[in-house]
Formats: structure tokens, C-alpha cells, sequence
């Protein structure tokens, strides 16, 4: 997701630093800046300051770059029903959730590596404890708020169960 919401400002600071000075740099310029439309890449290629040893874009390149985007980035912006502006709206146009507290995109199971090590020292100072429980499970999402411990635990007992029974 945060490729989607970022993909504009990483084009245009690749923009900054891509050569920029030639006609054989146009259609790596458009290739590399697809989703920038004309008044972007105008704006940046216009206001770019050169490094005293770098030589100045072209003006011709500019409108060639910029020709390019009006029929590409322009039209398939239109098309959309977006309106083709310098700036960017800065209210995002997807929604952007953040996950609730204990979220893991990991399934966590058993003890994670250096957790032991990690409380070592509270543990010597007798602020806290590792018990490992033998019977568990072995997935932490039990602990949280409104997990089912009973029902994971059946079925994984009943799978052990199963398990077992085979000949």
C-alpha cells in the first residue's frame, strides 16, 4: 500500500536525479514518471537548479516530456474523472487502516528468538517471568481480548486425538 501512496514522490526524486539532458533521455524520462502528469513534470523539470558542473535541461526536452504526458498521464487521468492538477489532493484516496493493538502479520508461535534472552535480566531482578506452558498451544493469540482459547485448544487436541490413533 504504501507503494501506491508514495509511487508520485519516488518518481519525482528519480526524476531529479535521472539524466535529463538529451532526446535520447525523453523516453526513459516518460517510462520512469508514468504516473506524473504534465503540470508535474513541467513544474520539476522547469524549476530543477543544476549543479554547477551539470548542464541545463533543454527546453525542447521539456516540451517533449511534456507533449508525452498530456497523452498519456493526462488522458488516463481524464478518463478516470481526475482533474490534472500540479498538486496533489492531500486527503489520500484510498483508505489507509492501521491494524489494531497486537496485531502480527506473522503467525507467532511458540517463543520467539531472543524474547528468552531479552528478560533475562528482568527475570534475575525479579520483575517478571518465562514459564513455558507445555500444553499450550503454541500461538499467542489466545491471550488477546476475545480469542477462543477453549475451541483451539479442542480442536487441537482432537487433531493430536487423530494423530495418534493411526495405525
Amino acid at each position: 500500500a504504501a507503494d501506491c501512496h508514495l509511487s508520485r514522490i519516488v518518481q519525482a526524486t528519480t526524476l531529479l536525479t535521472m539524466d535529463k539532458y538529451a532526446p535520447d533521455d525523453i523516453p526513459n524520462i516518460n517510462s520512469t514518471c508514468f504516473k506524473l502528469n504534465s503540470l508535474q513534470l513541467q513544474a520539476l523539470l522547469q524549476n530543477y537548479h543544476c549543479a554547477p558542473d551539470e548542464p541545463f535541461i533543454p527546453t525542447d526536452l521539456i516540451e517533449n516530456v511534456v507533449t508525452v504526458a498530456e497523452n498519456t498521464a493526462d488522458e488516463l487521468a481524464r478518463s478516470d474523472g481526475r482533474e490534472v492538477q500540479l498538486e496533489e489532493d492531500p486527503d489520500l484516496q484510498l483508505p489507509f487502516l492501521l491494524p489494531e493493538d497486537g496485531y502480527s502479520c506473522d503467525v507467532v508461535r511458540n517463543i520467539p528468538n531472543g524474547l528468552q534472552e531479552f528478560l533475562d535480566p528482568l527475570c534475575q531482578r525479579g520483575f517478571c517471568r518465562l514459564i513455558p506452558h507445555t500444553r499450550s498451544p503454541g500461538t499467542w493469540t489466545i491471550y488477546f481480548e476475545g480469542a477462543d482459547y477453549e475451541s483451539h485448544l479442542l480442536r487441537e487436541n482432537t487433531e493430536l486425538a487423530s494423530i495418534l490413533r493411526v495405525p
